[in-house]
């Protein structure tokens, strides 16, 4: 499996996963929201910036599930001296995200609530546009997810959930010793059941 086709790979491990496991459910999501970092530096120079994240959802028989998927998180900045100067950089930033997480669901009447736990694998990259820099590196890290869909049609839900990462690069800048990449992906989306 090659690394630049990581939606590829893990929808055929989640297929072979369906195949060998007493798959009760097997759902696709996509979803869009915004991402709310937690480490006060990325803030000041990007804000709150855009998520989007597609996923596989294979609930297995009872209450336990695993879940696979790719969130992007693409985002635009501009730094600026810490004297003062009038100088500005602006700047790219681009976060790809591989999450493998175990969920608990249980249904409160029409909804059905996913809580769940696993690991994300994290490729980012942030480039100077004006001043020829660029800087890269690759994590893995803990996921925390809480979902909540919403039966419209028979197959067809509607989606809400929240993913936690902390996403410590081990980076270290004036404004920061160690920055941490992570935060807070609110989403809302579709869902769509294949069995």
């Amino acid at each position: 499996m090659k690394a630049r086709h990581p939606i590829t790979g893990m929808a055929l491990l989640i297929l072979g996963l369906a195949a060998a496991a007493p798959a009760q459910e097997l759902t696709f999501s996509i979803g869009a929201g915004r991402f709310l970092a937690s480490e006060g530096a990325y803030r000041q120079v990007y804000g709150s910036g855009p998520a989007f994240a597609g996923d596989i959802w294979l609930k297995l028989k009872g209450h336990l599930g695993l879940a696979a998927g790719f969130n992007l998180l693409p985002d635009r900045g501009m730094a600026v001296p810490m004297d003062g100067g009038d100088a500005a950089y602006p700047l790219k930033f681009r976060r790809t995200s591989i999450p493998l997480v175990v969920y608990y669901e249980f249904d409160v009447g029409d909804v059905a609530v996913r809580l769940g736990a696993g690991i994300g694998f994290h490729s980012y990259k942030e480039i100077w546009q004006t001043a020829d820099l660029e800087f890269e590196g690759h994590k893995v890290s803990p996921r925390i997810v809480l979902g909540v869909s919403w039966a419209l049609l028979d197959k067809l839900s509607l989606l809400f959930y929240a993913n936690y990462d902390s996403i410590r690069t081990g980076a270290g800048s004036s404004l920061a010793k160690d920055v941490d990449l992570g935060g807070f992906q609110l989403l809302g989306g579709l869902a769509f059941r294949v069995f």
